[in-house]
């Protein structure tokens, strides 16, 4: 879940900038990541789970031409679970690379219950021809991970942490290029 929340969020502003190239005004695409995660499970107070990892994978843009398009993606983060009522809340940043010299960078936060997290992915800055890259879009993330740290004790490892990552309507916008 909390590699999701990352990734897939920043990826799908990269990956349109370079399906269309060049200086763009406002575009708007959906998107989603498959990812994989692994990172340690701390105890903070007597039902609270802390995991604090990172996530990675490939988001998968679909552009208004029907064209698929994809980014590599990694996203640290934490996610807080509460495991007596089931609520969960997370956040991160994201790198979102679709090619050598072209990086994206996002954040993201959610709020769920376990098994599900929803709230907000924000590009904040790029390099190469996605300089000044700004945008954003709400954010579902679905993962297991909960289910992964029933009985765990803090400080245990988690090495295969999977999940999906959707940003349902990704707006962005990248200043011309002088």
């Amino acid at each position: 879940m909390f590699r999701s929340h990352h990734c897939m969020l920043t990826v799908a502003g990269l990956v349109l900038m370079s399906v269309t190239g060049g200086a763009m005004a406002e575009k708007s695409l959906k998107a989603i990541m498959p990812f994989e995660g692994e990172g340690t499970v701390y105890q903070i107070a007597p039902e609270t789970m802390l995991f604090l990892g990172d996530f990675e994978g490939i988001i998968y843009v679909e552009t208004a031409e029907g064209k698929l398009d994809e980014g590599f993606v990694r996203c640290p983060g934490s996610q807080t679970i509460n495991m007596k009522t089931g609520k969960t809340s997370g956040e991160g940043y994201c790198m979102i690379t679709p090619s050598a010299g072209d990086v994206v960078y996002a954040t993201w936060s959610c709020r769920g219950e376990v098994g599900g997290c929803k709230g907000n992915f924000r590009l904040t800055s790029g390099t190469g021809q996605y300089e000044g890259i700004k945008g954003s879009s709400k954010l579902v993330v679905r993962s297991a991970l909960n289910t992964l740290i029933v009985g765990m004790s803090s400080g245990s490892v988690i090495r295969e942490a999977t999940g999906i990552a959707i940003l349902p309507e990704l707006s962005y916008s990248i200043p011309e290029k002088q």
